[in-house]
């Protein structure tokens, strides 16, 4: 239901803001307004009153009613990250639930029913608006939560040591780090370092992982104990020697989350109104 919700503002700006227009210039329904004493700004903001706002506010509702839905969920959410890229994990600050939230919801759904308006008032054919809108809102959606939404803070750094633990993956299990952004190994100066992991590989015999006809349980338990401790000494050592002096994970806390859908509202509702400029020059150019 989140991720339906989040890509609601993508189909309702194709499907209803790029077609609330372009249907009637298409079937040119539009001159008949037009030429009854009715003004283009009449016939343009008519319809953003009547379908725009009331859309944008049921979606802000239902946003609203899934973000209440969703109390607790930071007591189980997690973020598993490997190397510097988040591999998966189920975050508040990151799409489906950031986007299918309250506030962020009815902003978006706004921005694509404008976008779409605009769109449509330039293209004029259908068929193209509809396509064009999907593209383009689906696309700021993304240009938002990769390019802007990152730098809405100053993120968290957590700095660990060199041990088994982040050999290879840092796994994020601790709730309060809602979006992990980055991590990695990094020097002393905090500058990251690429890893040439094949040259810390050890080749093992496969039988020393497995209990000798002659040992008992707990002679296997110690043996293997130490045969691993050693791996992870050797593999420690040759991290080192890279130039590696710690891991770093920056991350975003789970109490910004209300903070980063303010700031990310105003800034789609400001991006909202610069769309509304090309709409009212495709307003001006329509004729009659």
């Amino acid at each position: 239901m989140n991720t339906i919700a989040a890509a609601l503002p993508v189909l309702l700006g194709a499907l209803v803001g790029a077609t609330v227009f372009s249907r009637d210039i298409d079937q040119q329904t539009h001159v008949l307004g037009l030429t009854q004493s009715v003004s283009r700004a009449r016939w343009f903001w008519m319809r953003v009153v009547v379908v725009f706002l009331p859309l944008t506010a049921a979606a802000a509702i239902l946003g609203f009613i899934l973000e209440a839905a969703r109390v607790g969920f930071e007591s189980w959410s997690y973020v598993v990250n490997v190397g510097p890229v988040q591999s998966y994990g189920m975050s508040s600050m990151l799409f489906p639930l950031f986007n299918s939230s309250g506030i962020i919801l009815g902003a978006y759904t706004f921005m694509a029913l404008v976008a779409g308006a605009a769109v449509s008032l330039l293209v004029r054919s259908p068929i193209a608006a509809v396509a064009v809108t999907l593209v383009a809102v689906a696309g700021l959606m993304v240009g938002f939560q990769n390019l802007a939404r990152p730098h809405y803070a100053e993120p968290t750094v957590l700095t660990q040591g060199i041990d088994h633990d982040t050999f290879y993956a840092t796994y994020v299990m601790d709730s309060s780090m809602a979006w992990v952004i980055r991590s990695g190994y990094t020097d002393a100066n905090g500058k990251p370092v690429e890893i040439d992991y094949q040259a810390c590989t050890t080749d093992t015999a496969g039988n020393e992982y497995d209990q000798r006809s002659d040992e008992s349980d707990v002679d296997f338990y110690v043996r293997q104990k130490a045969f691993l401790a050693q791996l992870d000494a050797e593999y420690r050592a040759c991290v080192l020697a890279q130039g590696v002096d710690h891991y770093e994970t920056w991350y975003h806390s789970v109490d910004q989350v209300r903070r980063f859908q303010f700031m990310e509202a105003t800034l789609v509702l400001i991006l909202s109104g610069l769309l509304l400029l090309p709409a009212l020059w495709g307003l001006r150019r329509l004729k009659p």
